[in-house]
């Protein structure tokens, strides 16, 4: 930087700055897009939108619900289509993004009150979500559930 003179040090310094904050703010930005998605899923059950299911949702994508159950793509798409599955709210809280370059686990807790099969409850569920960045998007990979006992 010795013939740069004070402008053009100033310049470099700043511009090395820049880059040195693009990743942290790539990241930043990053989460934030994968909490709009949890938020965005969240009222998608409730709708039910089927076709945010299917565009969200990776080819592979499956449940490990909350009876132990490995539950697949289609059969999960299903109850919601069906109606089996009627959610009235589903709020998440408490959540954490931690990123790994292509792939993203999304943790929380998930406040849900519904009819499954005509019989209401409500309920927390600690989950952990596990996404895929192809194609330029976010894809959830796996859900994984784990129903929180209610406080006596």
């Amino acid at each position: 930087m010795s013939g740069l003179g004070v402008t053009g040090r100033w310049v470099a310094i700043g511009l090395a700055g820049a880059f040195a904050f693009a990743p942290a703010r790539a990241a930043d930005e990053a989460r934030n897009e994968l909490i709009r998605i949890q938020n965005e899923w969240a009222a998608a059950r409730v709708k039910p939108d089927i076709a945010y299911l299917e565009r969200l949702y990776a080819r592979e994508f499956r449940v490990q619900n909350i009876a132990g159950s490995v539950v697949s793509r289609e059969a999960d798409i299903d109850v919601f289509a069906s109606g089996k599955l009627k959610p009235d709210f589903v709020r998440d809280e408490d959540m954490d993004v931690s990123l790994y370059g292509d792939t993203a686990v999304v943790t929380g807790v998930e406040n849900v009150g519904g009819t499954y099969k005509g019989n209401y409850d409500e309920m927390a569920i600690r989950f952990t979500n596990v996404f895929v960045r192809r194609d330029g998007r976010w894809q959830l990979v796996v859900h994984q559930g784990t129903r929180v006992p209610k406080k006596p």
